[in-house]
Order: C-alpha cells, then sequence, then structure tokens
C-alpha cells in the first residue's frame, strides 16, 4: 500500500512559491508534510470510527439471531476495510467443536469453493486439532499471525490447495484474534489480507484490536439472549404441563371426594342408624376436612382455568342487593358459630352486569377471609353504593389487620403472611382465593384492593363493578 494512494481525493497541496530562503523553504517543506500527516492520520482515525459506528449499528440493531448478526459484521468489516476475508468462529462446548457462524461474502472466498470444492473455512473444527493455528489462538488465549494459510485450514486443505488458494485469493497473512469473554473464550475471528500484517494502515490496526473485543461481546449477548429465549420457552411449556396436570388432577379428584362427602354426610344425618358420639365427632372431623380439600380443589380448577383464559363469564342484569343477601343468608350459619355478626345495609342501586356465580365466589371468598381473621365478637360490614359511574363494594372487618407490608403480597396465588395473619391453626385457607377473586373482578372489568391500618386494626377490602347497560 501507498500513502499516495490513500490519499486520492484530498485537496491537492496548494504550490508555495519557491522561497528565496533556503532554510525558509526547508521549513515549510517540513511544515506541510507535517500538516498531510495529520490529515492523513484523521482520515484513518475516522475510517476506523465509521467501520465501528456500523458495527454497532448491528449491535444494536433489532437483530437476536447470533448468526444473522455475525454475517452482517462479517461482511461490513471485510467490504469497509478492504480485507480480502472475515471469518467469525464459535466454540460448541456440546459438540466440543469450532463451528463457523459467519463468512463474509467477499469475492475472493467465491473462488476458493472453485479450487476446494467447499467453502473456504470447514463447517467445524474439533478442538483436539491442536496443529491448527486457530485452535492453538483458542486454547491459549492468544493472538495469533501466520503467512501459511495451512495452519489455518489443516488438516481440512492440502499443501497443493493451499499454494492456488494464496495465489487465486492473494491472501498474504492471516490473523486470528480470539474472543475473550469474562476471561472465558467463546470463539475467534480470522482476518485474511493481501500483504504483510506490517504493512496495515494505522486505522487497520486499531480497527482489529478493537473489533474483537466489540464483535466477542455483541456474539455473547446474542447467545445469552438466545438461551434466554430457549428457557422462556422451556418454562412456558413446564407452566402448560403444570396446568394440565392440575386441572386433570383436580378433575379427577372431585368426584371422588364428593362421593366421600355425600357418605360422611349421610352418615352424621343418621341415614344408616344412630352413631356414638365419640364415632360421630371423628365423622364430622373427616367431613371438615373433606370439605376443605373440596374448596382446595375448586380453587386449583379454577386458577387453572383463570391462567389459561378457560374461564368465561356468563354477564346478565344482576339484582346486586339480592345477590349479596343470598351470600350472607349462606354464610350466617357459619358466622353465628364464630361469634361474629355480618352487617348489610342495602342502599337503592341500580342492576349490575355480572355473572352471578362468580361474582358470589368473589363475595364468599372476601366474607370468608373475614371470618377466618375476626375474633369471636367481631362485625364484618359490607356495603354497595354508587361511585363514578360504578358501585363500590366494601367488605370490613373488625380482625386482625395487615401489616403495610404484607399488603402487596395479597392477591398473589399462595400467598400467607406469617403469624400476625393467622388467628388460629385451622384459619389457614389454599392462599388461592384473594388471587381467584382479582382474576374474576377484573374479567368483570372492575378493580380490587385492601386496606389496612396495621396489626388489629381491620382490613377492609373494595372491589368495583360496572352498571347494566
Amino acid at each position: 500500500m501507498d500513502i499516495s494512494d490513500t490519499a486520492q481525493g484530498f485537496t491537492d497541496v496548494p504550490t508555495i512559491p519557491p522561497p528565496t530562503n533556503t532554510a525558509l523553504a526547508v521549513e515549510l517543506a517540513h511544515v506541510t508534510q507535517e500538516m498531510y500527516k495529520k490529515n492523513f492520520e484523521l482520515v484513518e482515525r475516522n475510517k476506523a470510527l465509521s467501520i465501528l459506528r456500523k458495527i454497532h449499528e448491528i449491535i444494536l440493531s433489532s437483530v437476536t439471531d447470533t448468526k444473522q448478526i455475525a454475517e452482517q459484521v462479517a461482511n461490513t468489516v471485510a467490504t469497509e476495510a478492504e480485507f480480502k476475508a472475515v471469518i467469525i468462529l464459535m466454540i460448541d462446548k456440546d459438540k466440543n467443536v469450532l463451528t463457523r457462524l459467519a463468512m463474509s461474502q467477499t469475492q475472493p472466498l467465491a473462488k476458493s469453493e472453485v479450487v476446494l470444492g467447499r467453502p473456504f473455512f470447514p463447517e467445524n473444527i474439533s478442538l483436539i486439532e491442536e496443529e491448527n493455528l486457530v485452535i492453538k489462538a483458542i486454547k491459549g488465549k492468544n493472538i495469533e499471525i501466520t503467512h501459511d494459510l495451512l495452519e489455518v485450514l489443516k488438516p481440512y486443505a492440502f499443501q497443493n490447495q493451499i499454494d492456488q488458494l494464496q495465489t487465486v485469493l492473494q491472501i498474504k497473512s492471516s490473523l486470528i484474534y480470539p474472543f475473550i469473554v469474562r476471561d472465558e473464550v467463546i470463539g475467534a475471528m480470522i482476518i485474511c489480507i493481501g500483504e504483510s500484517e506490517a504493512l496495515l494502515f494505522q486505522y487497520q490496526q486499531d480497527l482489529i484490536e478493537r473489533l474483537s473485543g466489540v464483535v466477542g461481546i455483541a456474539i455473547d449477548n446474542a447467545l445469552l439472549y438466545k438461551e434466554l429465549q430457549q428457557a422462556n420457552e422451556m418454562l412456558q411449556q413446564l407452566d402448560k404441563l403444570k396446568d394440565e396436570f392440575v386441572s386433570l388432577a383436580s378433575h379427577e379428584l372431585r368426584t371422588p371426594m364428593t362421593a366421600i362427602k355425600s357418605y360422611l354426610w349421610m352418615a352424621l344425618s343418621g341415614k344408616g342408624g344412630v352413631l356414638p358420639e365419640k364415632l360421630k365427632f371423628y365423622l364430622d372431623r373427616a367431613y371438615k376436612s373433606t370439605d376443605r380439600l373440596i374448596k382446595l380443589v375448586n380453587d386449583m380448577l379454577n386458577v387453572s382455568r383463570i391462567e389459561s383464559g378457560r374461564i368465561i363469564l356468563s354477564l346478565k342484569e344482576v339484582k346486586y342487593n339480592d345477590l349479596i343477601n343470598e351470600v350472607i343468608a349462606e354464610i350466617t350459619p357459619r358466622a353465628q358459630e364464630l361469634g361474629i355478626h355480618i352487617a348489610f345495609s342495602p342502599v337503592n342501586l341500580s342492576d349490575v352486569s355480572a355473572d352471578p356465580d362468580k361474582l358470589k365466589e368473589v363475595l364468599i371468598n372476601l366474607i370468608g377471609n373475614s371470618l377466618k381473621f375476626t375474633p369471636q365478637g367481631g362485625i364484618i360490614t359490607i356495603s354497595a353504593l354508587p361511585q363514578n359511574g360504578m358501585i363500590l363494594t366494601s367488605v370490613k372487618d373488625t380482625g386482625k389487620g395487615i401489616a403495610k407490608e404484607d399488603v402487596p403480597k395479597l392477591f398473589q396465588k399462595f400467598a400467607m403472611l406469617g403469624n400476625n395473619y393467622l388467628v388460629k391453626q385451622d384459619t389457614q385457607g389454599t392462599g388461592l382465593g384473594l388471587y381467584i377473586s382479582k382474576s374474576l373482578i377484573e374479567l368483570h372489568g372492575g378493580k380490587i384492593w385492601v386496606d389496612s391500618e396495621g396489626i388489629d386494626k381491620g382490613t377492609t377490602f373494595y372491589f368495583t363493578l360496572k352498571y347494566a347497560t
């Protein structure tokens, strides 16, 4: 290469009239040469920066496929920096090989297929081929330079082929730069040039040194992104399998559990004769445990349907006050057993648009939740009032309350809030009721939230519903 060739296109240096003073002439010639040199260095630096900018644009683009990124980088570097070839390689640990990720589509490489009968660089090189200079560079974590193309391609090419290649492709030097990321070699880049490396322009030398780091990180990031995608896909598949298992298991459990509950009820009701008090006590405990298990199965089924999008609302115009009274009538016997009073003072309300069964489930969950955590003698107050074009429902209790730091956990699956949330052992539920309630209210187009001043200060749950149109 000749500086005069690269300098073509510069504005000609203005002709300076011959000075009369010889010393002055020498000084002017020196200054002119220095200016020319500085301008040339500036052009070199700008060219290197321009190529790096293009590489960064590729890396920061929306392209996430590792191979596609590598191909764009290889082509850009080879074309812009006027290299004979750029090859990007990646280590495949599973197969213990060095895999060709990308190879520049430059004209010399197109000619190589005629000589070799295959692409210039093999698709894979075993990592045990230690005579290969690329493998040596990777294992030693060193930059390697050679003027013999056979060292780069052995044992996949013969000397007579190499002689032809070097003549046809006019490759004089091959530079091998390993990609080192987090002190680990993940691959390498081979740059083939048409002259000795000593004759490279400074911008080309700077570019090569900076490229190995930039491209290595880019490929590593793309690989990490691919691994993350694969992990996410696997998690989604596992999640789907989990949902299918829960749904199937719940269906299979519910039928026999319902039968067991029915037979226990018949026994407790004296259908099979009078029971001794001790046996009646045991059967009653079994009946209650079976009932809890059925509720757990139903909750798991509901969660499975919600998360798979299989919940379909059957919306109707619902007389809301009547529905609340139905729920209270259903829950009152349990409240009386616990010594808790439920208060509801209805106001005149228009109908709401809701699935009555799902809405009853929400109310039963919220009131049942208050029953669990309200001590004997406590009060649960229910209200339903018009507010901002919707109906605002609240379920307020005088129970244990909730610590401020625990409030965000409430509507999560299987959320348990620690000792402050438990009144006694039999209050522990599935941890699914509030999660289901939140999902159902949101399906109705409403919102649900909770408010508590803290421990022993009670809790109020709120949710909104739309009016029937």
